[in-house]
């Protein structure tokens, strides 16, 4: 089996070959940091005296990432590692770009840097640590310095005082004083940082930090949130009925549950405890990632996760399912818009690129560029024979879909098959075949899978459904793809899924991304101050009111979150979620059709999620939410939203044509068929018919 090889084992060997080179190199930055607090870095990049001209001589295959700031990247064994010239940085032209660089020495590199903890060096060849910054002081004291003067460093990159918040929070250390006070004096300037930019330190912070509401306090206290979320300043000091709201006021609340958020509860999967554990863990596919002797990861140009037992969704593709001029072209583009940036070696610009170009390739592969080999029948047939010839014997096969060019499935490896072992079954029998068919040779398929632990039911029935939509969404033919499902059971049912009209009720039915609903968490309240009032409640005592306040927060919110760039979906998912938080109120007393149209939507999940910290936020009574999931629970085997028993067209046929009359119609028919009123189309008609034509008649 091929060795696995890990990005700092490469980066290891580039400081190897610039050392030999007589160059001085060393891992610089966060990996340093990471690996003294015994994190396990994101990346690991490379800081040395070599030119960037230098480095690309050194190495066979570059790319120039960033060479007018001296940052090249070194690709070596499908893992890519930065490399940069040590350099200085003069004056600032906006407060987020140097007005020039040039090339230094390891110390004046140091000296450029935001935070003594960021300003370390490490030689992994000599395991010596070059510290010219007092950076391992301020680990050992978990705090937070900027390197010489904060107020210069600050000067240089405002953006810096949302990163010492980050920090600070993410890695539960303080801020030291002097740097606290440079901030408190220079918050104004904030300002003038780009939305995009405090968006993706702001989520950070939010999403990664174990208490994001003491970081969300820390921001006011510093003087930052007036001037990146003045609409939260109200919230300040709004006081709420105390019946509902012991905790306090509207701030204090919000806050209250992003510390709620991003804590660990009880999971389900946390049940499984027993004298036998192996069994059960055994026989349970859908449970958190488990750090052991048995996880295997590797790292090429993805990452790949492996345990036994364990259920995942793979995407393979033909070798030119991305056409190489295309892919060329748009990584020419994807390079030039990070060289117009100061720093396109940063952590937010390199997400951002990968979030494109991950986005970029998902359109492509639906758009079926490349030869599409897959589009003739006798070709597809091949690879559908491979997947159903090792089922049962090296894995289970779930759903699966043969496209143009690419196939998606789900599969559980049998206990003595590994994924990629697997995975170079099914690539290497069906290439032969078809290279067999076709009288060809060479590479059929890319080298890299995409492959994903499916870790619970949520993600099974998302990517079930992916599959099964996938042909639709690429407009194809029935002839022009293959859609089945193997042997895999779940509970004694096959995996395959229902078709769409006739999904049911999942134990959590969709999912929604941390940043999604740290920002509903966020905002949901973001109206109450506008709205607040003074009167009677439901038991006629006078209190504080919000009437409407969800509706005015939704709005609200959807200008900050255009203000910050927020893609539209993401965008449409949190103003839905905070403008329907309040109807979980009536849950209890709900009509079935309208309860079930509420947990049919594609944002239930997330308002959930929100109304269960909501509650904890608060009262701390979670009866309405256990209704709901016992509801979930009770429906397991119904559909969700069934197809509808009638259509527009059985009403046509009955004479029935007046538009307004048709929807009314359907509507209530519908209704009554998820309240179980209506059992088949025949008792809708004759519905109809008792209710609107013999009326008309008479």
């Amino acid at each position: 089996m091929e060795k696995i090889v890990t990005q700092k084992e490469v980066a290891t060997s580039v400081v190897q070959t610039l050392q030999a080179g007589g160059y001085m190199a060393l891992f610089a930055g966060g990996c340093v940091r990471d690996e003294m607090l015994g994190r396990v870095p994101k990346d690991y990049d490379v800081a040395t005296d070599a030119l960037p001209d230098e480095v690309e001589a050194l190495f066979p295959k570059t790319i120039p990432i960033g060479k007018a700031f001296g940052v090249i990247a070194v690709i070596d064994r499908g893992e890519t590692v930065e490399v940069a010239t040590f350099r200085e940085e003069v004056g600032t032209l906006d407060g987020r770009h140097p007005e020039s660089i040039k090339f230094a020495a390891a110390k004046e590199d140091a000296l450029r840097r935001d935070f003594t903890i960021n300003g370390m060096f490490f030689d992994p060849v000599s395991e010596q640590l070059y510290d010219y910054v007092d950076g391992r002081k301020d680990l050992k004291k978990k705090r937070i310095a900027a390197i010489g003067n904060p107020t210069e460093r600050f000067r240089e990159d405002h953006l810096r005082m949302l990163r010492a918040v980050r920090f600070v929070h993410t890695l539960q250390f303080t801020l030291a004083p002097e740097t606290e006070a440079a901030i408190q004096a220079m918050a104004p300037l904030i300002k003038k940082i780009s939305a995009e930019r405090i968006e993706q330190e702001l989520t950070r912070t939010l999403t990664e930090s174990p208490r994001p509401g003491t970081a969300l306090k820390h921001l006011h206290t510093l003087g930052l949130l007036e001037h990146i979320l003045p609409e939260l300043l109200p919230m300040i000091g709004q006081q709420q009925p105390p019946q509902f709201h012991p905790e306090g006021d509207v701030f204090e609340h919000t806050c209250l549950m992003l510390d709620a958020m991003n804590q660990p509860a009880a999971p389900v999967e946390q049940t499984f405890q027993s004298a036998h554990p192996d069994e059960e863990l055994a026989q349970n596919p859908f449970r958190p990632v488990e750090s052991s002797p048995a996880l295997h990861t590797s790292h090429r140009r993805l990452p790949h996760w492996e345990q036994e037992n364990r259920i995942y969704f793979v995407t393979f593709r033909l070798a030119d399912a991305i056409a190489k001029p295309k892919l060329l072209q748009w990584k020419e583009e994807l390079e030039i818009w990070k060289n117009t940036l100061p720093d396109p070696s940063s952590e937010p610009v390199l997400s951002e690129a990968s979030r494109r170009y991950r986005k970029k390739q998902q359109e492509w592969l639906d758009q079926g560029h490349g030869t599409c080999l897959l589009k003739k029948p006798e070709l597809s047939a091949l690879v559908e024979q491979t997947l159903l010839h090792f089922d049962g014997d090296r894995y289970q096969l779930g759903p699966y879909v043969v496209m143009p060019n690419h196939v998606h499935l789900i599969l559980r490896p049998r206990s003595e098959h590994s994924l990629s072992a697997v995975m170079k079954s099914i690539k290497g029998f069906s290439a032969r075949e078809i290279n067999k068919h076709l009288k060809r040779r060479g590479s059929l398929w890319m080298d890299e899978s995409f492959d994903h632990i499916i870790r619970n039911m949520t993600y099974y029935e998302k990517f079930t459904t992916y599959i099964a939509d996938n042909p639709a969404r690429a407009g194809l033919p029935e002839i022009g793809y293959r859609l089945g499902c193997g042997t895999l059971t779940l509970d004694g049912q096959t995996g395959k899924s229902a078709p769409p009209e006739e999904q049911t009720f999942p134990a959590v039915q969709a999912a929604y991304t941390a940043r999604e609903l740290a920002y509903t968490v966020l905002l949901h309240d973001v109206g109450k101050p506008a709205t607040a009032s003074f009167g009677p409640g439901a038991d006629g005592q006078n209190r504080i009111r919000f009437d409407g306040h969800a509706a005015v927060s939704a709005r609200m919110a959807e200008e900050i979150l255009i203000r910050l760039k927020f893609p539209n979906v993401e965008k449409k998912h949190i103003i839905t979620a905070v403008a329907g938080h309040m109807r979980f109120m009536d849950v209890q007393k709900m009509k079935a059709s309208t309860l079930r149209k509420m947990i049919g939507s594609d944002t239930f999940e997330l308002e959930m999620a929100l109304h269960r910290l909501d509650c904890l936020g608060s009262h701390r009574l979670l009866e309405n939410y256990d209704f709901v999931r016992a509801y979930q629970e009770k429906m397991a085997d119904e559909p969700i939203l069934p197809k509808p028993l009638i259509t527009g067209r059985d009403l046509l046929d009955l004479g029935i044509r007046e538009g307004k009359l048709v929807g009314r119609i359907l509507k209530e028919a519908y209704d009554g068929q998820m309240e179980q009123r209506f059992h088949s189309k025949a008792d809708v008609l004759a519905w109809v018919q008792a209710e609107y034509l013999d009326q008309s008649s008479t």
